[in-house]
């Protein structure tokens, strides 16, 4: 194990650090700008599990870019550093500060409009002022005097990040530098910005201090290519300017190939993150999606860096590291890469980051599992139903000494997240309830499957605390969200199915066409209609919601499952509709503005809508009254929602049992 490239030390800039892996700059928002105590906590952890080096979330250098990660527009930021280093120092990690302008796509902290190099709007839409040269100069001194502040609160080194079509990378990229003077028109114009400011930045700390790039291409026809993305890193090594390069690939004109999901390969990045490291004459650091230490063994030693980046999967699990050492590299949670808290939490009304799979993400001072101890008196533990927020549950209360009972349903455990690792690009979500399963093996607990409970099993066993978390079932009824007192009817006919059943049924009995409704928004509608375009069927897929699967926009899937399903595909697409009648081999769908009625083709017609919570074991027991043991209702059981909500009141109701 020891003699993994990944885990030999390396040195930039006379800076020694214990080993190439490192974990990328990613936003939290856990402190809104300022460098709180759960911002601390969550690198501490990642410290103790044996990074390398962390870089720490954007920090905006001006306040003309506002965003909630890190502001170093003022002296205040030093004290967050300075508690920071203190805090990762002891566990050998070190820790870099990332400068950062976004250019077009954030605005001013008073509201006022955007600075970029040219009136190009940003992907979202909004329209910058054209930067004066004097507003240049301003920006230029901006990240010098933030990388003092840096320096004097303990930052190891400094990575200005050059990539992902932030500010200097607008200037360097054609698409979004429209100038006609000397910041414009030939590269050697368009580069000048980036050189400006790693000199000002070089001259402000000195030449014993590690200061180093992140740069991306733009992954966007006729954008900022990887080719001048290895010119830069060309130019600025050759001038002595950076002691590092980490390289990564894409922008938000490409958001999926910048964060990318369980829809992409591990190493997905590599044929561009790759020719960029290796263009460089100092260290580099280099994007790949790895998923772990066995995934990126070869990576130092196949010519695209020196050091290797391991983010989400780090989130997922802090101690990777140390559980792979320890050859345990089974009882690494795995992270499955999809966006849903990581990426989605920082944009959903929680704004902040989470992680779908794991609980004590940005609470670690209060929720990191190292905390969990037995209980004083443990109880004696019965969980029912074998998905996972039962396995979550039944898993953290055999950590908390609890005596436990596991009782499941079906056959095996995971519940539907069995039927959804089967859709096409989604594999990679099984690997929770694979782990979850392990875990609890291990741990001990008594599992029984196939096994249908009711109130008097219940009283035989007399759990002290009972933890219900029987999921839910399809509701084929026709019943829209947008429209409940208008069922389609002919829902109870022999070719209209559930998505629980689609995936069992022989494709030579599904017919030339189907569609699917979609009333939820989220990836399970996505996975049917891969699946029977998949199939050679023709699909129209009908949603009474405004856009195609709304929910998987914030994790950056919804944009990427669209380009598959239209190419090569006859695949048609009808939002803000309705379906009204189901009939032999054809529908009738309204458009929800003027109830204009269509008819389709469809041999099979697929329903996904809300699912209903399985209650007949609670209302048994509550039947009972006092007789019925203290009981916790958990995931879907008590409101059908997504797989975070699951494993998140799983864990909690494990780990509060007394």
């Amino acid at each position: 194990m020891s003699q993994r490239p990944c885990l030999q030390p390396i040195t930039i800039n006379g800076l020694e650090i214990k080993n190439r892996i490192m974990r990328q700059a990613h936003g939290t928002e856990f402190g809104h700008g300022k460098i709180v105590d759960e911002l601390i906590d969550y690198h501490v952890a990642r410290a103790k599990g044996g990074v390398g080096l962390s870089v720490l979330e954007v920090s905006s250098v001006h306040p003309s870019s506002w965003i909630e990660t890190v502001w170093s527009w003022d002296d205040s930021i030093v004290d967050g550093y300075r508690r920071l280093t203190d805090a990762v120092r002891p566990h050998g990690m070190r820790m870099f500060s990332q400068l950062w302008h976004g250019g077009h796509h954030w605005p001013s902290a008073d509201g006022s409009p955007s600075w970029a190099p040219s009136a190009v709007p940003s992907p979202w839409g909004a329209v910058p002022v054209a930067m004066t040269k004097e507003q240049i100069g301003i920006i230029v001194d901006a990240f010098a005097q933030s990388a003092i502040w840096s320096r004097e609160g303990g930052m190891d080194g400094i990575e200005l990040h050059f990539g992902h079509g932030y500010l200097p990378s607008q200037f360097l990229s054609k698409t979004t530098n429209h100038r006609t003077d000397d910041y414009g028109g030939p590269f050697a114009n368009r580069v000048r910005f980036m050189q400006e400011v790693a000199r000002a930045v070089r001259g402000a700390v000195g030449a014993d201090h590690p200061v180093g790039i992140r740069i991306s291409d733009e992954f966007l026809d006729g954008g900022l290519s990887v080719d001048e993305c290895v010119q830069a890193v060309r130019l600025l090594c050759d001038e002595g300017l950076i002691d590092f390069v980490d390289a990564s690939s894409g922008s938000y004109y490409s958001v999926q190939q910048m964060l990318p999901t369980m829809d992409m390969p591990t190493r997905s990045m590599l044929p561009w993150s790759g020719p960029i490291a290796a263009a460089a004459t100092v260290p580099t650091m280099v994007c790949g999606r790895f998923q772990g230490l066995d995934d990126i063994a070869q990576a130092p030693g196949d010519g695209v860096g020196g050091m290797v980046g391991l983010c989400r999967p780090m989130v997922a699990d802090p101690q990777l590291i140390t559980k792979t050492l320890a050859g345990e590299a089974d009882r690494i949670r795995p992270c499955i890469a999809c966006n849903q808290g990581c990426v989605a939490g920082i944009l959903s009304p929680a704004h902040r980051m989470l992680c779908t799979v794991n609980r004590g993400v940005g609470l670690e001072g209060t929720l990191d599992e190292d905390l969990i101890t037995p209980a004083a008196s443990p109880p004696k533990v019965m969980v029912v139903g074998g998905a996972p927020a039962g396995m979550e549950a039944g898993r953290v209360a055999a950590l908390r000494g609890a005596r436990r009972l596991f009782v499941g349903a079906e056959p095996r455990l995971g519940g539907a997240i069995n039927i959804a690792a089967r859709a096409p690009k989604a594999q990679q979500i099984g690997d929770i309830t694979a782990w979850m399963e392990r875990e609890i093996y291990r741990l001990g607990v008594e599992v029984r499957t196939s096994s249908y409970v009711e109130a008097e099993d219940v009283l035989v066993e007399a759990p002290d605390v009972l933890i219900v978390a029987t999921g839910s079932m399809p509701r084929m009824d026709g019943v829209h969200a947008s429209a409940p007192g208008r069922p389609a009817t002919g829902v109870d006919m022999s070719h209209v199915r559930s998505s629980n059943e689609i995936f069992d049924l022989d494709p030579a009995t599904l017919g030339a066409s189907a569609l699917v409704l979609d009333d939820l928004g989220h990836y399970e509608a996505i996975g049917v209609a891969e699946h029977l375009v998949g199939a050679g069927l023709a699909v129209t897929y009908v949603t009474p919601l405004n856009a195609f699967a709304p929910k998987m926009e914030h994790p950056q899937r919804s944009a990427a499952a669209l380009g598959r399903l239209r190419k090569g595909h006859a695949f048609s697409l009808r939002t803000r509709h309705r379906l009204a009648a189901i009939e032999a081999g054809r529908c009738e769908i309204h458009d929800l503005d003027a109830d204009l009625a269509e008819r389709v083709e469809a041999d099979m017609v697929v329903l996904v809508s809300a699912n209903r919570s399985n209650v007949e074991l609670v209302e048994q027991l509550r039947a009972l009254g006092e007789k019925a043991p203290e009981m916790r209702i958990v995931g879907d059981a008590l409101a059908p929602r997504d797989l975070l909500v699951a494993i998140t009141e799983g864990h909690m109701a494990g780990r509060t049992i007394e």
